[in-house]
């Protein structure tokens, strides 16, 4: 094959340089500031509600339901933990693809290959 050739392969496979794994790493890093970012919402929501600083009117003028806004509070926090188990779980993906584990090499080493 020509060299012309070789980069020419090179360039149809990473457009501008940039790896399928690259951009796989990069994905996984927009998903976690994304998460960060409503987990950072979610918790100023949590201290709203539970610091009772909320004023709610009803349309017909009756009061709200006895532990309606703990309820609100207690989804809020359950919420809450989703986010940071979601977050916990991106950030291992990110570093697997970053830095693979010996273990991987070493079947692929042995003719065995890993998916």
């Amino acid at each position: 094959m020509w060299p012309f050739d070789e980069n020419l392969q090179k360039f149809v496979e990473t457009p501008f340089g940039i790896t399928a794994e690259e951009l796989r790493i990069a994905a996984i890093g927009s998903k976690i500031e994304f998460a960060k970012s409503e987990l950072l919402t979610v918790q100023t929501y949590i201290d709203v509600v539970y610091a009772g600083r909320i004023a709610v009117t009803t349309d017909d003028g009756s009061d709200l339901p006895i532990g309606c806004l703990g309820h609100l509070g207690s989804v809020l926090s359950n919420y809450e933990q989703m986010l940071f188990d979601q977050i916990a779980e991106l950030e291992y993906q990110q570093e697997m693809l970053r830095f693979p584990s010996d273990e991987e090499e070493d079947r692929e080493d042995d003719g065995i290959s890993v998916s």
